[in-house]
């Protein structure tokens, strides 16, 4: 196995350290965790640098649709953490089956 430090190897090291990227912003979205969401979409820059320098025209469509999903999460999560009023999960409430007594 020969190593070429050339431009296709760079190529797939930036790739994997841009999947790396958006990896880490859902694990940390998936926590419930804003910077997530703000590591995405600021990761989007350079994947859209990535598709312009090595014409990768096809990855645009995917980057374009998790920007949006991105920017739309973290606008609701913010505005649900910056809430004045809670937000509370109705309760739940058992049914008891509770029928009349039967004569012996």
């Amino acid at each position: 196995m020969e190593f070429n430090f050339d431009g296709d190897f760079v190529r797939q090291a930036v790739a994997i350290l841009l999947s790396a990227n958006q990896l880490i912003a859902y694990w940390l979205a998936g926590n419930k965790n804003n910077l997530g969401w703000l590591l995405g979409v600021l990761g989007g820059v350079p994947w859209a640098v990535f598709i312009i320098v090595w014409d990768v025209w096809g990855l645009a469509p995917l980057v374009i649709g998790l920007q949006v999903i991105y920017i739309r999460n973290l606008m609701r999560w913010w505005r649900e953490s910056h809430s004045v009023d809670p937000v509370i999960d109705p309760p739940v409430v058992a049914t008891a089956n509770i029928s009349a007594p039967t004569a012996p």
